[in-house]
């Protein structure tokens, strides 16, 4: 099976160039600018990578080409958030522009996978792949998690003090965290010449869990005698608090933040019906999944 993967400068789309590619799994990533994209990444590649521009188009995506045709396009969203306009419209064209190279290579089969957060905004998506004419299935999922993630570094860097300040509306945040491993072989397994065409499904971990409890798990599985202590604070203290003693990375920080926003648990029962799947605990996740 020939597989073409856009979205790479994703969390997910990272892990996916070096593990969803398979013996009978040939994935091709498509990247704007891939000296500096290969630069970025700290596994080795086992995907074919390709220089290809998306948004302004060029020479590269005019002659790319698989020789054997395309079976099976997957776009990971390419921006921030969907919520923005800017954001959306970027989006519009660069999705757009993947379906035009999805279907000049002879692909008829599309998958689109967003966030939680992107949920309000999907219809906008699911009208652009309709009018497209081509078999897609919009997938969103709870946060993808695993080595390097915005949780796992949130966490572990979160390990290295005494105090962990939290407020409420955020420490109780609940949702199903996923292993983006775990995803990339769910996606793997799945036949999509059969199943969940044309619809929207949801997908999230084998957990439900506040914010807090997630913190707990990462000290009782990696540092199990660790003293951190939990203090309740206002809202603005603790944001004055990790920004002063925690030196946690302002960009992870807004990220982690902007994600856990829209979270919430999923049901996982009706994919389920269809497709046998066992999830990776979470704590083998924790440790370096």
């Amino acid at each position: 099976m020939e597989v073409l993967i856009s979205g790479l400068n994703s969390y997910l789309g990272k892990r996916a160039i070096s593990h969803l590619h398979k013996e009978d799994f040939h994935v091709h990533g498509i990247v704007r600018d891939l000296d500096l994209f290969k630069s970025k990444i700290s596994e080795k590649p086992t995907a074919t990578l390709n220089k290809v521009d998306l948004l302004r188009k060029g020479s590269e995506y005019e002659d790319f080409n698989i020789d054997n045709g395309l079976d099976l396009a997957i776009y990971i969203t390419h921006v921030p958030e969907l919520g923005e306009m800017v954001n959306l419209n970027m989006e519009v064209i660069t999705l757009n522009n993947f379906i035009e190279l999805t279907k000049r290579n002879g692909g008829k089969r599309l998958l689109y996978i967003a966030r939680l957060m992107d949920k309000p905004f999907i219809s906008v998506i699911r009208s652009i792949l309709e009018k497209a004419e081509i078999t897609f299935t919009i997938i969103l999922k709870n946060l993808a998690i695993g080595k390097d993630s915005v949780l796992d570094r949130y966490m572990r860097q979160l390990l290295q003090s005494k105090y962990l300040p939290y407020d409420s509306s955020f420490a109780n945040v609940k949702f199903s965290p996923i292993s983006a491993l775990d995803l990339l072989r769910w996606i793997y397994n799945v036949d999509w010449n059969k199943n969940f065409i044309n619809t929207q499904i949801e997908i999230g971990g084998p957990r439900t869990l506040t914010v807090q409890e997630m913190f707990r798990l990462y000290r009782k599985t990696l540092f199990p005698k660790s003293p951190v202590k939990s203090i309740k604070l206002p809202h603005f203290i603790m944001s004055m608090c990790y920004k002063k003693f925690y030196h946690i990375h302002r960009e992870d920080l807004v990220e982690f933040k902007r994600l856990m926003k829209k979270e919430y648990p999923i049901d996982n029962s009706n994919w389920k019906q269809i497709i046998l799947f066992s999830f990776t605990p979470l704590d083998q996740v924790i440790i370096g999944n």
